[in-house]
């Protein structure tokens, strides 16, 4: 066994380096501040970020003749809504067939799951535009009229099916490297003792695995809040219209309280993903 290192008589521990907290806190700062920044100028009553004209909810809850405002406008809020609907929606399919995709290579005893993998692999550095313009290309034309009638993929259906083709791999990887980390030894206990696949599956992997599921559903949720590119390309209606294409340009207040609540439900999303795992982990120690 590897002893540690003595310093000063006591044993000395490499991760409580004062240089690998400093780079975590500065990393934290880094990241927290400009979003907080961004909170605070949601509040100004000003149109412009470049001053400051003291504190309002204008942006948030403005005056309804005005249509400005996070609340009464109503393109502004449709996408919002949109925006927030298909992540749901994206997580909620590509998460599951994300772990069921890492669990079936993970059985594979063949070169299939390596290629599999690598696939997943290459779709990661995939150009997001490339994505969008190759599903552009396959529902203007091969799928033109499969199912949907003409052009009937465009629109949220393309969206969530772009969306899910852009994340279904991160929640591959994310699932299939926690398996290999797994041994096999309590699942070829269990299966001498006569269990069931399905049982070693749900009473042995998933509460070994669940801390890799969890983090899954944020990566996959969060990226799919953020992407516009895939979602505007395949954009059908303004009904479709996403958030991402109108947050580019000069800040604006506007923004700032847009950016806030797509912060805010990440927050949120987080939260209950930390809440859930933390059961699971209670659980599994009974």
């Amino acid at each position: 066994m590897v002893q540690g290192v003595c310093v000063a008589g006591r044993p000395y521990d490499a991760t409580r380096a004062p240089w690998l907290r400093a780079t975590t806190i500065l990393y934290i700062c880094w990241s927290l501040i400009p979003l907080l920044v961004a909170i605070a100028y949601s509040f100004n009553a000003a149109p412009s970020v470049s001053r400051w004209e003291g504190f309002s909810l204008r942006w948030w809850v403005g005056d309804p003749r005005d249509q400005e405002s996070l609340l009464y406008d109503p393109e502004l809020r449709l996408a919002l809504v949109h925006t927030v609907a298909l992540a749901f929606w994206t997580t909620v399919i590509a998460v599951p067939m994300g772990t069921a995709f890492a669990l079936g290579a993970r059985g594979w005893r063949s070169r299939t799951a390596r290629v599999a993998i690598a696939m997943m692999l290459v779709a990661l550095v995939l150009p997001r535009i490339a994505l969008a313009d190759a599903m552009y290309l396959a529902f203007i034309e091969p799928l033109r009229r499969v199912p949907f009638g003409d052009l009937g993929w465009f629109g949220t259906r393309g969206q969530l099916v772009g969306l899910i083709t852009l994340m279904l791999p991160f929640a591959t990887i994310v699932v299939y490297v926690r398996l290999l980390m797994l041994d096999r030894q309590h699942e070829d206990s269990a299966a001498d003792l006569g269990a069931p696949p399905n049982d070693v599956v749900r009473r042995i992997i998933l509460p070994q695995i669940a801390t890799a599921v969890c983090a899954a559903i944020v990566v996959v949720f969060a990226g799919s809040m953020g992407e516009f590119v895939v979602v505007d390309v395949l954009r059908g209606t303004d009904d479709t219209r996403a958030l991402g294409p109108a947050l580019f340009g000069e800040p604006e207040p506007w923004k700032s309280a847009v950016g806030t609540v797509l912060a805010v439900a990440g927050a949120i999303a987080c939260a209950a993903i930390v809440l859930a795992f933390r059961s699971a982990v209670r659980r599994s120690a009974r």
